[in-house]
């Protein structure tokens, strides 16, 4: 049983803290190191991580100087005294069967990144998987295939969460420090560094969506940095895939519905002029996304009604989800 490591952000959240250590604590996969990276709390959530120590002996804490979520990852990588690491983020929990099943699928089609999606929940009650598994499918995706199904969001994601990687991979491609969208910036690095990554379609990481969330939070400049984090996914299809149409299509898929948190963020602050140019600008991809078969028909009906009316997508869109 080769040990794993998992690495946890810290940011005052006394609050989620203890849900999200203890789901760690109780993974049925047991060789593992939990590295909590405490990055400056004004909070309680400093003594709670050295609590966690106290009484595990696999816990880790690291107090450093407030640096942000990627200069926090980057320090647990760092640090990790093992070959695999798997994050999450210190207000998100994990199934207790997580690290037995990511384990599991890497070892199964030897790859050196595992990817499993993520299930939004809105409270810390959700039950553990309970089936078998291997009830449901996995499999290994060739590096093309994985780029663009991460670019469609389907069965591979930019979140961090809910992965396993080989350590080599994060620390030839660490985060970005100081940018909001910086899992979106960087995740095409770490799926082009492997020739295969497995996927499975258990949802084991259960990210709580909180008040103040970025999906829950009014417009601020910081929701900019979405468009220089695709600014540099424009970059690496440009080095990697310059004539490639497939994969410049998914990018711009990603773009348009990506790009919906900070339409959201707007509309919820009033901000009609500055949606109505991104609604002007969104006409440009009618073809990468009506015809588009790896577009479920919901997100199509939002898009179009974004390009009809910014006022009647915000007034139905809560409706339609």
């Amino acid at each position: 049983m080769e040990k794993v490591s998992i690495v946890v952000p810290v940011y005052n959240v006394e609050t989620y803290l203890n849900y999200c250590v203890n789901s760690l604590r109780q993974q049925t996969y047991t060789n593992i190191e939990i590295i909590l990276v405490d990055d400056g709390s004004t909070d309680a959530s400093g003594e709670i991580c050295d609590q966690h120590a106290q009484e595990d002996e696999r816990v880790r804490v690291l107090h450093i100087e407030n640096g942000g979520l990627s200069n926090a990852r980057n320090t647990g990588v760092k640090e990790a005294s093992t070959d695999w690491i798997i994050f999450v983020d210190s207000d998100d929990y994990y199934d207790k069967r997580t690290v037995e099943y990511l384990v599991g699928l890497r070892d199964k089609y030897g790859v050196e990144l595992v990817a499993t999606p993520v299930i939004e929940v809105r409270d810390y009650e959700s039950k553990d998987f309970s089936g078998s598994l291997t009830e449901k499918s996995s499999e290994k995706l060739d590096r093309y295939t994985a780029l663009k199904e991460m670019f469609y969001g389907n069965r591979v994601g930019t979140h961090s969460g809910g992965k396993l990687y080989k350590k080599t991979i994060l620390s030839r491609f660490p985060y970005p420090k100081g940018m909001l969208y910086e899992d979106l910036a960087i995740a095409y690095e770490h799926i082009a560094s492997c020739k295969h990554i497995a996927v499975g379609d258990i949802n084991l990481y259960k990210y709580y969506r909180r008040p103040g969330s970025i999906v829950n939070s009014k417009y601020s400049d910081k929701l900019m940095d979405f468009y220089e984090a695709m600014e540099w996914n424009r970059s690496y299809i440009e080095r990697d895939y310059p004539n490639d149409k497939e994969m410049r299509r998914a990018l711009n898929v990603r773009y348009v519905f990506n790009g919906l948190h900070v339409v959201h963020a707007m509309l919820s602050s009033g901000m009609y002029s500055d949606v109505n140019k991104i609604r002007k600008e969104y006409t440009r991809y009618f073809n990468d996304i009506i015809p588009n078969p790896n577009i479920t028909g919901k997100n199509k009906v939002k898009y179009l009604l974004l390009l009809l009316s910014p006022r009647l997508y915000s007034t139905v869109r809560n409706k339609i989800g």
